[in-house]
Protein backbone atom coordinates (compact mmCIF):
# COMPACT_ATOMS: atom_id res chain seq x y z
CA UNK A 1 0.00 0.00 0.00
CA UNK A 2 3.27 2.60 0.97
CA UNK A 3 4.49 1.41 -2.41
CA UNK A 4 1.37 2.84 -4.30
CA UNK A 5 0.56 5.59 -2.24
CA UNK A 6 3.81 6.44 -3.46
CA UNK A 7 3.29 5.96 -6.76
CA UNK A 8 0.11 8.09 -6.32
CA UNK A 9 1.74 11.27 -4.88
CA UNK A 10 4.62 11.49 -7.46
CA UNK A 11 1.94 11.22 -10.62
CA UNK A 12 2.25 14.60 -12.54
CA UNK A 13 -0.37 16.87 -12.42
CA UNK A 14 -3.19 17.42 -15.75
CA UNK A 15 -3.00 20.18 -18.10
CA UNK A 16 -1.37 23.75 -18.96
CA UNK A 17 -0.51 23.94 -15.39
CA UNK A 18 1.88 20.79 -15.45
CA UNK A 19 5.11 21.45 -13.86
CA UNK A 20 7.67 19.57 -16.56
CA UNK A 21 10.07 21.17 -17.92
CA UNK A 22 7.90 21.32 -21.06
CA UNK A 23 5.26 22.76 -19.64
CA UNK A 24 7.07 25.56 -17.85
CA UNK A 25 8.54 26.17 -21.48
CA UNK A 26 5.40 26.49 -23.63
CA UNK A 27 4.95 30.39 -23.03
CA UNK A 28 7.87 30.61 -25.30
CA UNK A 29 7.40 28.43 -27.51
CA UNK A 30 4.16 30.02 -28.18
CA UNK A 31 6.02 33.41 -29.02
CA UNK A 32 8.48 31.82 -30.88
CA UNK A 33 5.60 29.77 -32.80
CA UNK A 34 3.83 33.83 -33.45
CA UNK A 35 7.46 35.20 -34.42
CA UNK A 36 7.12 32.50 -37.10
CA UNK A 37 3.65 32.81 -37.71
CA UNK A 38 4.20 36.52 -38.79
CA UNK A 39 7.49 35.60 -40.46
CA UNK A 40 5.41 33.32 -43.03
CA UNK A 41 3.36 35.52 -45.31
CA UNK A 42 5.53 37.68 -47.56
CA UNK A 43 5.21 41.24 -46.91
CA UNK A 44 3.79 42.63 -50.41
CA UNK A 45 1.23 39.65 -50.02
CA UNK A 46 0.27 40.90 -46.01
CA UNK A 47 -0.52 44.80 -45.79
CA UNK A 48 -0.87 43.85 -42.01
CA UNK A 49 2.13 42.46 -41.73
CA UNK A 50 4.00 45.34 -40.78
CA UNK A 51 1.45 46.56 -37.82
CA UNK A 52 1.10 43.03 -36.42
CA UNK A 53 5.12 42.91 -35.95
CA UNK A 54 5.19 46.12 -33.97
CA UNK A 55 2.00 45.23 -32.16
CA UNK A 56 3.42 41.90 -30.99
CA UNK A 57 6.72 42.93 -30.53
CA UNK A 58 5.30 45.52 -27.95
CA UNK A 59 4.08 42.82 -25.90
CA UNK A 60 6.83 40.49 -26.46
CA UNK A 61 5.32 38.13 -28.72
CA UNK A 62 2.61 36.99 -26.01
CA UNK A 63 -0.66 36.31 -27.76
CA UNK A 64 -3.31 38.90 -27.50
CA UNK A 65 -6.73 36.62 -27.30
CA UNK A 66 -5.81 33.80 -25.56
CA UNK A 67 -5.29 33.22 -21.47
CA UNK A 68 -1.69 32.58 -20.44
CA UNK A 69 -2.95 29.97 -18.17
CA UNK A 70 -5.37 28.01 -19.44
CA UNK A 71 -4.72 28.53 -23.22
CA UNK A 72 -8.36 29.39 -24.49
CA UNK A 73 -9.75 32.93 -24.77
CA UNK A 74 -9.44 35.30 -22.35
CA UNK A 75 -12.08 37.87 -22.09
CA UNK A 76 -11.27 40.09 -25.07
CA UNK A 77 -10.71 36.72 -27.35
CA UNK A 78 -14.38 35.38 -26.45
CA UNK A 79 -15.94 39.04 -27.18
CA UNK A 80 -14.39 39.10 -30.05
CA UNK A 81 -15.75 36.23 -31.41
CA UNK A 82 -19.07 37.16 -29.75
CA UNK A 83 -18.42 40.27 -32.60
CA UNK A 84 -17.68 38.11 -35.61
CA UNK A 85 -20.53 36.25 -35.23
CA UNK A 86 -22.94 38.80 -34.57
CA UNK A 87 -21.32 41.18 -37.56
CA UNK A 88 -23.93 40.77 -39.83
CA UNK A 89 -25.75 42.89 -38.24
CA UNK A 90 -24.13 45.72 -39.93
CA UNK A 91 -23.85 43.55 -42.99
CA UNK A 92 -20.70 42.37 -42.97
CA UNK A 93 -20.04 38.45 -43.09
CA UNK A 94 -18.41 37.08 -40.48
CA UNK A 95 -16.46 34.85 -43.23
CA UNK A 96 -14.70 37.63 -44.67
CA UNK A 97 -12.84 38.02 -41.81
CA UNK A 98 -12.18 34.60 -40.09
CA UNK A 99 -12.17 31.31 -42.44
CA UNK A 100 -14.47 28.66 -41.85
CA UNK A 101 -11.21 26.27 -40.57
CA UNK A 102 -10.51 28.71 -38.39
CA UNK A 103 -13.62 29.35 -36.91
CA UNK A 104 -14.19 25.65 -36.00
CA UNK A 105 -10.77 25.64 -34.25
CA UNK A 106 -11.72 29.04 -32.67
CA UNK A 107 -14.93 27.28 -31.38
CA UNK A 108 -13.34 24.14 -30.33
CA UNK A 109 -12.16 24.30 -26.20
CA UNK A 110 -9.33 23.03 -24.94
CA UNK A 111 -5.89 23.94 -24.64
CA UNK A 112 -3.99 24.43 -28.02
CA UNK A 113 -0.48 23.20 -29.26
CA UNK A 114 1.37 26.56 -29.23
CA UNK A 115 1.64 26.16 -33.34
CA UNK A 116 -1.83 26.17 -32.95
CA UNK A 117 -2.86 29.26 -30.83
CA UNK A 118 -0.07 31.49 -32.86
CA UNK A 119 -2.09 30.91 -35.26
CA UNK A 120 -5.17 31.54 -33.90
CA UNK A 121 -4.06 34.35 -31.85
CA UNK A 122 -2.52 35.94 -34.95
CA UNK A 123 -6.02 35.69 -37.17
CA UNK A 124 -8.04 37.38 -34.53
CA UNK A 125 -5.71 39.94 -34.77
CA UNK A 126 -5.80 40.46 -37.86
CA UNK A 127 -9.40 40.04 -38.31
CA UNK A 128 -9.75 42.95 -35.81
CA UNK A 129 -7.49 45.34 -37.82
CA UNK A 130 -9.26 44.40 -41.26
CA UNK A 131 -13.00 44.76 -39.66
CA UNK A 132 -11.69 47.94 -37.87
CA UNK A 133 -10.96 49.22 -41.24
CA UNK A 134 -14.28 48.04 -42.57
CA UNK A 135 -16.62 48.97 -40.22
CA UNK A 136 -15.05 52.74 -40.23
CA UNK A 137 -13.99 53.17 -43.96
CA UNK A 138 -15.91 50.55 -46.22
CA UNK A 139 -14.35 47.52 -47.66
CA UNK A 140 -14.35 48.74 -51.02
CA UNK A 141 -11.60 50.83 -52.48
CA UNK A 142 -12.25 51.01 -55.77
CA UNK A 143 -12.13 54.02 -57.07
CA UNK A 144 -14.05 53.47 -60.01
CA UNK A 145 -16.64 51.83 -57.77
CA UNK A 146 -16.19 54.24 -54.45
CA UNK A 147 -17.35 57.70 -54.98
CA UNK A 148 -15.34 60.64 -54.41
CA UNK A 149 -15.72 62.43 -51.66
CA UNK A 150 -13.65 65.17 -49.95
CA UNK A 151 -12.88 66.41 -46.61
CA UNK A 152 -12.51 63.11 -45.62
CA UNK A 153 -11.06 62.55 -41.95
CA UNK A 154 -7.23 60.69 -42.43
CA UNK A 155 -7.48 56.78 -41.96
CA UNK A 156 -7.30 56.25 -38.41
CA UNK A 157 -4.55 54.17 -36.75
CA UNK A 158 -6.24 50.74 -36.05
CA UNK A 159 -2.80 49.42 -34.74
CA UNK A 160 -3.49 51.89 -31.87
CA UNK A 161 -7.13 50.17 -31.93
CA UNK A 162 -6.02 47.04 -31.62
CA UNK A 163 -3.68 47.41 -28.47
CA UNK A 164 -7.18 49.18 -26.91
CA UNK A 165 -9.27 46.38 -27.73
CA UNK A 166 -6.74 43.97 -25.91
CA UNK A 167 -5.78 45.93 -23.21
CA UNK A 168 -9.56 46.71 -21.98
CA UNK A 169 -10.85 43.85 -22.47
CA UNK A 170 -13.89 44.75 -25.04
CA UNK A 171 -12.79 45.08 -28.75
CA UNK A 172 -17.09 45.50 -28.98
CA UNK A 173 -16.64 48.95 -27.60
CA UNK A 174 -14.05 49.86 -29.62
CA UNK A 175 -15.72 48.73 -32.94
CA UNK A 176 -19.02 50.29 -32.34
CA UNK A 177 -16.54 53.30 -31.86
CA UNK A 178 -15.70 53.03 -35.30
CA UNK A 179 -19.27 52.46 -36.96
CA UNK A 180 -20.07 56.03 -38.59
CA UNK A 181 -21.81 57.68 -36.71
CA UNK A 182 -24.74 59.18 -38.71
CA UNK A 183 -28.42 58.22 -37.36
CA UNK A 184 -29.05 57.31 -40.84
CA UNK A 185 -26.56 54.64 -41.01
CA UNK A 186 -28.12 53.07 -37.30
CA UNK A 187 -31.22 53.22 -39.07
CA UNK A 188 -30.76 50.94 -42.00
CA UNK A 189 -29.08 48.77 -39.89
CA UNK A 190 -32.32 48.63 -37.64
CA UNK A 191 -33.72 48.23 -41.48
CA UNK A 192 -31.44 44.98 -42.18
CA UNK A 193 -33.03 43.52 -38.71
CA UNK A 194 -36.40 43.95 -39.81
CA UNK A 195 -36.18 42.21 -42.87
CA UNK A 196 -33.86 39.91 -42.23
CA UNK A 197 -36.67 38.33 -39.67
CA UNK A 198 -38.92 38.23 -42.35
CA UNK A 199 -36.49 36.34 -43.83
CA UNK A 200 -36.45 34.18 -41.36
CA UNK A 201 -40.24 33.63 -41.12
CA UNK A 202 -40.20 32.63 -44.68
CA UNK A 203 -40.16 35.75 -46.38
CA UNK A 204 -43.42 37.15 -48.10
CA UNK A 205 -46.08 35.67 -51.22
CA UNK A 206 -45.54 36.86 -54.62
CA UNK A 207 -48.46 38.65 -56.32
CA UNK A 208 -49.68 36.43 -59.82
CA UNK A 209 -49.56 38.22 -62.37
CA UNK A 210 -53.20 39.66 -63.81
CA UNK A 211 -55.46 42.59 -64.44
CA UNK A 212 -54.30 45.88 -62.81
CA UNK A 213 -55.98 45.60 -59.18
CA UNK A 214 -57.86 48.61 -58.12
CA UNK A 215 -60.14 49.66 -55.29
CA UNK A 216 -63.68 48.09 -55.28
CA UNK A 217 -62.39 45.10 -56.91
CA UNK A 218 -62.96 41.58 -56.30
CA UNK A 219 -60.16 39.34 -56.96
CA UNK A 220 -57.81 36.07 -55.18
CA UNK A 221 -54.92 37.13 -55.68
CA UNK A 222 -56.25 40.41 -53.32
CA UNK A 223 -55.81 37.79 -49.79
CA UNK A 224 -51.74 37.11 -51.25
CA UNK A 225 -51.14 41.38 -51.77
CA UNK A 226 -53.17 41.76 -47.99
CA UNK A 227 -50.65 39.29 -46.80
CA UNK A 228 -47.72 40.71 -48.71
CA UNK A 229 -48.65 44.63 -47.33
CA UNK A 230 -49.40 43.19 -43.66
CA UNK A 231 -45.64 41.55 -43.70
CA UNK A 232 -43.93 44.46 -45.24
CA UNK A 233 -45.41 46.59 -42.55
CA UNK A 234 -47.46 48.35 -44.85
CA UNK A 235 -50.93 47.41 -43.62
CA UNK A 236 -51.68 46.90 -40.45
CA UNK A 237 -52.19 43.84 -37.74
CA UNK A 238 -55.89 44.17 -38.20
CA UNK A 239 -57.97 41.22 -39.78
CA UNK A 240 -59.98 41.65 -42.71
CA UNK A 241 -63.78 42.06 -42.05
CA UNK A 242 -65.97 39.30 -43.16
CA UNK A 243 -66.28 39.03 -46.80
CA UNK A 244 -63.40 41.82 -47.57
CA UNK A 245 -60.14 38.92 -47.81
CA UNK A 246 -60.63 38.98 -51.80
CA UNK A 247 -62.19 42.62 -51.98
CA UNK A 248 -59.81 45.89 -52.91
CA UNK A 249 -61.26 47.63 -49.89
CA UNK A 250 -60.31 51.78 -48.67
CA UNK A 251 -57.61 50.45 -46.16
CA UNK A 252 -56.11 48.34 -48.73
CA UNK A 253 -55.77 51.07 -51.43
CA UNK A 254 -54.60 53.22 -48.47
CA UNK A 255 -51.82 50.15 -47.63
CA UNK A 256 -50.89 49.95 -50.98
CA UNK A 257 -50.33 54.16 -51.82
CA UNK A 258 -48.01 53.59 -48.41
CA UNK A 259 -45.78 50.86 -50.43
CA UNK A 260 -45.49 53.03 -53.81
CA UNK A 261 -44.26 55.91 -51.69
CA UNK A 262 -41.42 53.91 -50.08
CA UNK A 263 -40.65 52.91 -53.66
CA UNK A 264 -40.88 55.68 -55.49
CA UNK A 265 -43.57 54.63 -57.73
CA UNK A 266 -46.44 56.99 -58.37
CA UNK A 267 -48.95 56.34 -55.35
CA UNK A 268 -52.26 55.87 -57.60
CA UNK A 269 -53.40 53.00 -54.65
CA UNK A 270 -53.58 50.99 -57.57
CA UNK A 271 -51.38 47.27 -58.08
CA UNK A 272 -50.32 47.79 -62.38
CA UNK A 273 -47.40 46.57 -63.97
CA UNK A 274 -44.55 48.58 -61.60
CA UNK A 275 -46.22 48.12 -58.25
CA UNK A 276 -46.43 44.27 -59.07
CA UNK A 277 -42.86 44.36 -59.93
CA UNK A 278 -41.61 46.02 -56.61
CA UNK A 279 -44.19 43.93 -54.58
CA UNK A 280 -42.73 40.59 -55.85
CA UNK A 281 -39.43 41.33 -55.24
CA UNK A 282 -37.88 38.98 -53.44
CA UNK A 283 -37.13 39.35 -49.51
CA UNK A 284 -33.41 38.11 -49.44
CA UNK A 285 -32.87 41.42 -52.81
CA UNK A 286 -34.08 43.58 -50.57
CA UNK A 287 -31.65 42.87 -47.98
CA UNK A 288 -28.48 42.60 -50.32
CA UNK A 289 -29.59 46.39 -50.79
CA UNK A 290 -29.67 47.62 -47.72
CA UNK A 291 -26.26 45.75 -47.27
CA UNK A 292 -24.96 47.75 -50.43
CA UNK A 293 -26.24 50.76 -48.87
CA UNK A 294 -24.45 50.18 -45.17
CA UNK A 295 -20.75 50.20 -47.23
CA UNK A 296 -21.71 53.32 -49.31
CA UNK A 297 -22.50 54.85 -45.68
CA UNK A 298 -18.84 53.65 -44.32
CA UNK A 299 -17.72 55.97 -47.14
CA UNK A 300 -19.44 59.03 -46.28
CA UNK A 301 -17.78 61.74 -44.26
CA UNK A 302 -17.39 61.54 -40.72
CA UNK A 303 -19.31 65.26 -40.75
CA UNK A 304 -21.24 66.92 -43.60
CA UNK A 305 -20.69 70.44 -41.86
CA UNK A 306 -23.36 72.84 -40.45
CA UNK A 307 -25.20 73.82 -43.44
CA UNK A 308 -25.44 71.20 -46.78
CA UNK A 309 -27.08 70.71 -49.76
CA UNK A 310 -27.75 66.68 -50.35
CA UNK A 311 -28.98 65.51 -53.34
CA UNK A 312 -30.02 61.83 -53.36
CA UNK A 313 -29.84 60.45 -57.15
CA UNK A 314 -31.76 57.78 -57.80
CA UNK A 315 -34.13 59.16 -55.11
CA UNK A 316 -34.77 62.32 -57.20
CA UNK A 317 -34.75 64.55 -54.24
CA UNK A 318 -32.87 67.59 -52.56
CA UNK A 319 -32.81 68.42 -48.86
CA UNK A 320 -31.01 71.56 -47.42
CA UNK A 321 -30.14 70.85 -43.53
CA UNK A 322 -28.95 73.68 -41.26
CA UNK A 323 -27.69 72.09 -38.01
CA UNK A 324 -29.31 68.72 -38.52
CA UNK A 325 -32.73 70.17 -39.27
CA UNK A 326 -33.92 70.11 -42.85
CA UNK A 327 -34.33 73.65 -43.54
CA UNK A 328 -35.68 72.88 -47.29
CA UNK A 329 -36.61 69.49 -49.43
CA UNK A 330 -37.55 69.16 -52.90
CA UNK A 331 -37.92 67.24 -56.55
CA UNK A 332 -35.02 67.31 -58.93
CA UNK A 333 -34.45 65.77 -62.30
CA UNK A 334 -31.22 64.21 -62.78
CA UNK A 335 -28.94 62.88 -65.64
CA UNK A 336 -30.38 60.32 -67.86
CA UNK A 337 -29.67 56.35 -68.31
CA UNK A 338 -28.23 56.70 -71.75
CA UNK A 339 -25.45 58.23 -74.03
CA UNK A 340 -23.22 59.12 -70.30
CA UNK A 341 -25.83 61.65 -69.00
CA UNK A 342 -25.56 59.66 -66.36
CA UNK A 343 -25.26 61.88 -62.96
CA UNK A 344 -21.64 61.58 -61.08
CA UNK A 345 -21.44 60.72 -57.59
CA UNK A 346 -19.15 63.15 -55.33
CA UNK A 347 -19.16 66.11 -53.25
CA UNK A 348 -17.81 69.84 -54.03
CA UNK A 349 -18.32 73.14 -52.13
CA UNK A 350 -21.02 75.66 -53.80
CA UNK A 351 -19.31 78.94 -53.89
CA UNK A 352 -21.64 81.23 -55.63
CA UNK A 353 -24.51 81.53 -57.98
CA UNK A 354 -25.25 83.47 -61.31
CA UNK A 355 -28.58 84.79 -62.14
CA UNK A 356 -30.02 84.64 -65.45
CA UNK A 357 -26.97 82.55 -66.93
CA UNK A 358 -25.81 81.78 -70.25
CA UNK A 359 -26.12 78.38 -71.46
CA UNK A 360 -22.69 77.25 -73.13
CA UNK A 361 -23.80 74.32 -75.34
CA UNK A 362 -21.69 71.75 -74.97
CA UNK A 363 -20.31 70.54 -78.63
CA UNK A 364 -22.51 67.45 -79.07
CA UNK A 365 -25.61 69.00 -77.86
CA UNK A 366 -25.20 71.55 -80.52
CA UNK A 367 -24.36 69.31 -82.92
CA UNK A 368 -27.12 66.93 -82.29
CA UNK A 369 -29.87 68.48 -81.13
CA UNK A 370 -29.38 72.24 -82.08
CA UNK A 371 -27.69 72.75 -85.46
CA UNK A 372 -30.20 70.62 -87.10
CA UNK A 373 -33.13 72.62 -86.48
CA UNK A 374 -31.44 75.79 -87.22
CA UNK A 375 -30.43 74.83 -90.47
CA UNK A 376 -34.03 73.39 -91.29
CA UNK A 377 -35.46 76.86 -90.13
CA UNK A 378 -33.17 79.88 -89.84
CA UNK A 379 -35.77 81.46 -87.50
CA UNK A 380 -35.11 78.52 -84.74
CA UNK A 381 -31.91 79.86 -82.93
CA UNK A 382 -33.33 83.54 -82.29
CA UNK A 383 -36.28 82.22 -81.68
CA UNK A 384 -34.91 80.17 -78.53
CA UNK A 385 -32.07 83.33 -78.00
CA UNK A 386 -29.66 80.56 -79.36
CA UNK A 387 -26.30 83.10 -79.96
CA UNK A 388 -23.31 81.69 -82.09
CA UNK A 389 -19.29 82.75 -80.39
CA UNK A 390 -15.83 82.29 -80.83
CA UNK A 391 -15.37 81.54 -77.26
CA UNK A 392 -17.41 81.35 -74.32
CA UNK A 393 -17.48 83.93 -71.98
CA UNK A 394 -19.69 86.58 -70.50
CA UNK A 395 -18.79 88.89 -72.41
CA UNK A 396 -18.27 87.33 -75.67
CA UNK A 397 -19.75 89.11 -78.82
CA UNK A 398 -22.79 87.08 -80.73
CA UNK A 399 -22.22 86.98 -84.28
CA UNK A 400 -24.54 86.02 -87.62
CA UNK A 401 -26.21 83.09 -87.67
CA UNK A 402 -24.90 81.84 -91.12
CA UNK A 403 -24.69 78.40 -92.93
CA UNK A 404 -21.16 79.42 -92.67
CA UNK A 405 -20.98 79.73 -88.97
CA UNK A 406 -23.45 76.97 -88.58
CA UNK A 407 -20.37 74.48 -90.69
CA UNK A 408 -17.93 76.10 -88.00
CA UNK A 409 -19.80 74.75 -84.91
CA UNK A 410 -20.24 71.84 -86.25
CA UNK A 411 -15.96 71.58 -87.07
CA UNK A 412 -15.52 72.78 -83.46
CA UNK A 413 -14.21 76.27 -84.66
CA UNK A 414 -17.24 78.22 -82.93
CA UNK A 415 -19.48 77.75 -80.02
CA UNK A 416 -23.36 77.51 -79.27
CA UNK A 417 -24.69 79.75 -76.43
CA UNK A 418 -28.15 80.29 -74.84
CA UNK A 419 -28.79 83.80 -73.79
CA UNK A 420 -29.87 84.07 -70.10
CA UNK A 421 -34.12 84.54 -69.84
CA UNK A 422 -37.10 82.49 -69.17
CA UNK A 423 -36.42 80.26 -71.88
CA UNK A 424 -33.03 79.48 -71.69
CA UNK A 425 -32.23 75.71 -70.95
CA UNK A 426 -30.75 76.19 -67.52
CA UNK A 427 -33.45 78.17 -66.16
CA UNK A 428 -32.86 81.33 -64.14
CA UNK A 429 -30.13 80.81 -61.33
CA UNK A 430 -27.45 78.36 -61.41
CA UNK A 431 -25.64 76.94 -58.39
CA UNK A 432 -22.26 76.61 -58.81
CA UNK A 433 -19.64 74.35 -56.92
CA UNK A 434 -16.81 74.18 -59.95
CA UNK A 435 -15.98 70.78 -60.54
CA UNK A 436 -14.01 67.97 -62.89
CA UNK A 437 -17.64 67.08 -64.20
CA UNK A 438 -18.90 70.45 -65.44
CA UNK A 439 -22.02 69.31 -63.11
CA UNK A 440 -24.19 71.81 -61.48
CA UNK A 441 -27.47 72.39 -60.11
CA UNK A 442 -29.71 74.82 -61.79
CA UNK A 443 -33.19 76.20 -62.44
CA UNK A 444 -35.44 74.99 -65.59
CA UNK A 445 -38.07 76.42 -67.59
CA UNK A 446 -39.97 73.16 -67.92
CA UNK A 447 -41.33 72.79 -64.44
CA UNK A 448 -43.82 70.48 -65.63
CA UNK A 449 -41.10 67.82 -65.87
CA UNK A 450 -41.07 67.81 -62.07
CA UNK A 451 -44.86 65.74 -62.16
CA UNK A 452 -43.19 62.77 -63.03
CA UNK A 453 -42.20 59.90 -60.71
CA UNK A 454 -38.98 59.20 -63.08
CA UNK A 455 -37.03 61.87 -63.48
CA UNK A 456 -33.59 60.85 -64.93
CA UNK A 457 -34.25 63.32 -67.78
CA UNK A 458 -31.58 66.02 -67.52
CA UNK A 459 -27.90 65.59 -69.58
CA UNK A 460 -26.26 65.24 -66.07
CA UNK A 461 -26.74 68.37 -64.20
CA UNK A 462 -29.41 68.50 -61.27
CA UNK A 463 -32.61 70.35 -62.16
CA UNK A 464 -33.93 71.87 -59.11
CA UNK A 465 -37.98 72.64 -57.94
CA UNK A 466 -37.85 75.29 -55.87
CA UNK A 467 -34.87 77.59 -57.37
CA UNK A 468 -36.17 80.50 -55.02
CA UNK A 469 -36.06 78.93 -52.07
CA UNK A 470 -32.88 76.89 -52.82
CA UNK A 471 -31.40 80.72 -53.68
CA UNK A 472 -32.42 82.16 -50.50
CA UNK A 473 -30.75 79.14 -48.39
CA UNK A 474 -27.34 79.23 -50.50
CA UNK A 475 -26.99 83.26 -49.66
CA UNK A 476 -28.00 82.82 -46.12
CA UNK A 477 -25.52 85.34 -44.27
CA UNK A 478 -25.83 87.78 -47.78
CA UNK A 479 -27.99 90.19 -45.38
CA UNK A 480 -27.99 92.12 -48.78
CA UNK A 481 -29.52 89.55 -50.40
CA UNK A 482 -33.19 88.90 -49.47
CA UNK A 483 -35.88 87.14 -51.16
CA UNK A 484 -37.01 90.05 -52.84
CA UNK A 485 -33.33 90.80 -54.15
CA UNK A 486 -33.21 87.25 -55.48
CA UNK A 487 -36.50 87.25 -57.42
CA UNK A 488 -35.80 90.62 -58.78
CA UNK A 489 -32.40 89.43 -60.25
CA UNK A 490 -34.00 85.93 -61.51
CA UNK A 491 -36.52 87.96 -63.52
CA UNK A 492 -34.99 90.65 -64.61
CA UNK A 493 -31.41 92.67 -65.42
CA UNK A 494 -28.40 90.46 -67.29
CA UNK A 495 -26.12 88.09 -66.39
CA UNK A 496 -24.84 88.44 -62.35
CA UNK A 497 -22.96 86.31 -60.17
CA UNK A 498 -23.32 86.40 -56.82
CA UNK A 499 -20.64 84.71 -54.01
CA UNK A 500 -21.86 83.23 -51.29
CA UNK A 501 -20.73 84.45 -47.39
CA UNK A 502 -19.13 80.59 -46.90
CA UNK A 503 -18.84 77.74 -49.33
CA UNK A 504 -21.68 75.20 -48.94
CA UNK A 505 -21.07 72.09 -49.11
CA UNK A 506 -22.61 69.57 -51.78
CA UNK A 507 -22.66 66.02 -52.10
CA UNK A 508 -24.29 64.04 -54.57
CA UNK A 509 -25.37 60.72 -53.14
CA UNK A 510 -26.70 57.34 -54.72
CA UNK A 511 -29.40 56.03 -52.19
CA UNK A 512 -30.98 53.38 -53.47
CA UNK A 513 -32.00 51.83 -49.96
CA UNK A 514 -32.96 54.65 -46.70
CA UNK A 515 -35.08 55.19 -44.27
CA UNK A 516 -37.46 57.95 -43.92
CA UNK A 517 -40.89 58.73 -42.10
CA UNK A 518 -42.66 56.30 -44.37
CA UNK A 519 -40.27 53.73 -43.18
CA UNK A 520 -37.57 51.80 -45.22
CA UNK A 521 -37.43 53.38 -48.50
CA UNK A 522 -36.09 51.19 -52.23
CA UNK A 523 -35.60 52.81 -54.96
CA UNK A 524 -34.46 51.41 -58.40
CA UNK A 525 -30.92 51.07 -59.36
CA UNK A 526 -30.87 53.98 -61.85
CA UNK A 527 -27.39 53.76 -63.12
CA UNK A 528 -26.28 49.91 -62.07
CA UNK A 529 -23.93 51.20 -59.21
CA UNK A 530 -25.55 48.35 -56.81
CA UNK A 531 -24.80 45.95 -59.43
CA UNK A 532 -21.20 47.12 -59.67
CA UNK A 533 -20.40 47.67 -56.11
CA UNK A 534 -21.72 44.06 -55.30
CA UNK A 535 -19.49 42.37 -58.01
CA UNK A 536 -16.45 44.52 -56.57
CA UNK A 537 -17.64 43.05 -53.27
CA UNK A 538 -17.80 39.67 -54.21
CA UNK A 539 -14.40 39.90 -55.67
CA UNK A 540 -12.50 40.86 -52.72
CA UNK A 541 -10.92 38.03 -51.39
CA UNK A 542 -11.47 36.08 -48.55
CA UNK A 543 -8.08 35.29 -47.47
CA UNK A 544 -7.80 38.98 -45.99
CA UNK A 545 -3.76 38.91 -46.33
CA UNK A 546 -3.80 39.21 -50.17
CA UNK A 547 -6.44 41.64 -50.09
CA UNK A 548 -5.83 46.15 -49.59
CA UNK A 549 -6.22 46.78 -45.81
CA UNK A 550 -4.40 49.15 -43.28
CA UNK A 551 -0.87 49.16 -42.69
CA UNK A 552 -0.64 51.75 -39.52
Amino acid sequence: MAILLAGCASAPPRGPQAGSDKQAQRPGAIAQAIRKQLAAAPTNADPTRAALLRFYRQRDDAPAWFDTETYEPGPAGARLLDYLEHIDTQGLSRRDYIGSTDWAALQTPGARPPAALAHQDVALSRAFMQLAHDINRGRVRDASIRSDWRHHAADDNYRQRLTAAVHDDDPGRILDALQPAHARYRQLAAALAQYRAIQASGGWPRIAAGPTLRAGMHDPRIAALRQRLRIGGDLGDAPATAGSADRYTPRLEDAVRHFQRRHGLHADGRVGPNTLTALDVPVAARIDTLKLNLERWRWMPDDFGARYIAVNIPGFSLKAVDHGTTALAMKVIVGGTYNNRATPVFADRMRYLIFRPFWNVPHHIAVDEIIPHAQRDPQYMARHDFQIVRAFGPNATPLAITPEHLQAVVAGRLQVRQAGGPDNALGLVKFMFPNRYAVYLHSTPADQLFNRDQRDLSHGCVRVARPLALARFALAGRDDWDATRIERAMHQGQRQRVNLARPLPVYLMYWTAFVNADGVNFRRDLYGRDLRLARALAALPTDRRSASAPTH
